[in-house]
């Protein structure tokens, strides 16, 4: 089942969506990773330093795991680029059967400890990345996934849909992904194409390293327990896998729990937290129709 299985993974220059190509990548995939930042060396600042963004230096990790991995360059603000891609994959490859939205725009104001009308209103653009470009890029591939009857689409989201987290722009978009998830879900479900909306928890990438570095032993702490930067990509590999994944769709999952059904550890062996008790757990939605 997990073999030549094209992947198309948003995000995928560093972070959570460089993570997950990492992590679910197997030989004789053929992985589409888009971002924004392609070249080899490309660094961007973001809260102060500078971090690694490179799709092809992730193109280049995959290959030597004995995927094929494909850099594709786009701007998801942009409708015609996410249109470019659609057509793209269906002319190279004729199928999707993963779509991972793992993309986002992070504005160094999100984390600052200040109410939102300090905060600049370009924050907005988190909106336009993570819940506009997530529809539009959906929308614009759902019917290859329908023509094959299957297929996977997963959206990132986070806590921040239930608690209070970085403000009302984060916590809206990040309850929004969850609900389109959901609702896709229903207009999905009978084409066998199935939709969730997952939570990444706390992972451990080039960002969180970076404020580890600056903020020593308090933050050291407070990731204990995160997630490894491929375990969110390791635990969607088995989730696809799963031949019982269709009856989850719609629903919101917190990946550290699926990994524990799953028995997928961090590479260092140690099991990654899910947060439900201290941040809540995902909301259940009703399911009254109304057309």
């Amino acid at each position: 089942m997990s073999n030549e299985r094209i992947i198309l993974i948003t995000g995928a220059s560093r972070g959570v969506g460089k993570g997950i190509a990492e992590g679910i990548a197997r030989k004789g995939d053929t992985v589409i990773c888009a971002a924004r930042s392609i070249a080899k060396g490309t660094k961007v600042k973001q809260f102060g330093f500078e971090i690694s963004s490179s799709a092809e230096e992730t193109c280049n990790a995959l290959n030597d795991l004995g995927a094929h991995a494909v850099p594709y360059s786009i701007d998801l603000n942009s409708h015609s680029e996410i249109i470019e891609l659609a057509n793209f994959i269906d002319t190279k490859f004729g199928r999707l059967d993963i779509l991972v939205h793992a993309a986002c725009q992070i504005h160094d104001d999100l984390v600052e400890p200040k109410p939102f009308w300090e905060k600049s209103t370009n924050l907005w653009s988190i909106i336009e990345v993570g819940l506009r470009s997530n529809y539009f890029l959906t929308h614009a591939l759902a019917p290859l996934m329908i023509k094959h009857r299957s297929g996977l689409i997963i959206h990132i989201s986070s806590h921040g849909a239930r608690c209070y987290m970085h403000g009302p722009i984060y916590g809206s978009q990040k309850a929004g992904i969850d609900k389109m998830a959901f609702d896709m879900a229903y207009d999905l479900k009978e084409f066998g194409v199935t939709a969730v909306s997952m939570w990444s928890g706390i992972v451990k990438d080039e960002k969180t390293q970076k404020v580890s570095e600056m903020h020593g032993e308090q933050y050291a702490q407070f990731l204990q327990g995160a997630a490894c930067q491929t375990f969110a990509g390791k635990v969607i590999h088995a989730f696809y896998e799963d031949h019982e994944r269709h009856a989850s769709t719609g629903e919101t999952l917190i990946i550290a729990e699926l990994g524990k059904k799953y028995g997928i550890t961090n590479s260092d062996g140690s099991e990654v937290r899910s947060d439900r008790t201290m941040l809540g757990g995902p909301v259940k939605f009703e399911e009254a129709v109304v057309y």
